[in-house]
């Protein structure tokens, strides 16, 4: 690979708006070069004036020379770059990028970066947040507190996935967190509703034994709740040997002994 091809890839990587498909594709090509020059090189676009030279530098950054997650490649070289690049921006969309290239590293004092950010009042910003703290660094107790607070946030986008960073990423498990999960057992956002119940099976809570039975007898119902209802089973595996919704509907009401409403009285 040429520095020719690498100025190529840079300069396809700033076509068009940050989420285009030019654009991500010679991302991803510079990921997996991931040398010496185009740690530079991405480092140099995050000190443009442009914010999305310096949003698509931190891309570069988060994921460079990644083979398999996390990437251990200049770590110490993209950590601190990305640190003062995230201490010293105002762009919301140099943040989220800052904020997400962070998450991909999961270094204890970039996720202590990350966590000023949870107030932020673009949603995207905050979204970055929720997405960026589950995995390793989950189980702290700065983590968590975050997590319970976006899973409140009023952008649905926030809250569905600070509920599945909390409910399914994380092994973490208190009253707090309980109680968190059932609440978004009511949110607005079915997403949000549907991965609560996850993390709340996942935690034996059989509080979400009546939703799942309701969810499960609809004539469509999403597939978390088929993983939900595997949980709380303790089955291995969701849909074994095939399972359906009514195989999964029996198997709850044998397995606590909740009476059909069509069976009549109890003897």
């Amino acid at each position: 690979m040429t520095p020719n091809n690498i100025d190529d890839l840079i300069h396809l990587s700033l076509f068009g708006d940050r989420e285009d498909d030019i654009a991500w594709k010679a991302v991803r090509q510079l990921h997996t070069i991931g040398d010496q020059e185009v740690l530079e090189k991405a480092i140099e676009l995050t000190r443009s004036q442009d914010p999305l030279r310096r949003a698509r530098g931190a891309d570069i950054l988060g994921q460079l020379g990644v083979r398999a997650q996390p990437s251990t490649l200049f770590v110490s070289e993209r950590l601190q770059r990305l640190i003062e690049l995230l201490r010293d921006e105002v762009d919301p969309l140099v943040l989220d990028a800052a904020i997400v290239a962070l998450g991909h590293l999961r270094e204890p004092e970039g996720i202590r970066e990350i966590l000023r950010y949870k107030n932020h009042p673009d949603e995207n910003v905050r979204y970055a947040v929720a997405w960026a703290l589950p995995g390793g660094q989950s189980e702290s107790a700065e983590v968590i507190e975050t997590l319970l607070s976006l899973m409140r946030d009023s952008d649905s986008d926030v809250r569905d996935w600070a509920t599945f960073g909390l409910g399914t990423q994380s092994e973490a498990d208190s009253p707090a967190i309980r109680e968190a999960l059932f609440e978004r057992l009511q949110d607005q956002d079915e997403d949000t509703r549907a991965e609560a119940a996850v993390g709340l099976a996942r935690r034996n809570d059989k509080r979400v034994l009546p939703i799942l039975l309701e969810e499960l007898a609809r004539d469509e119902y999403g597939a978390l709740y088929e993983e939900a209802a595997s949980s709380l089973l303790g089955l291995d595996a969701v849909r074994p040997d095939g399972w359906e919704s009514w195989r999964y509907i029996k198997e709850l009401r044998k397995h606590f002994n909740v009476q059909d409403s069509t069976d009549g009285p109890a003897q």
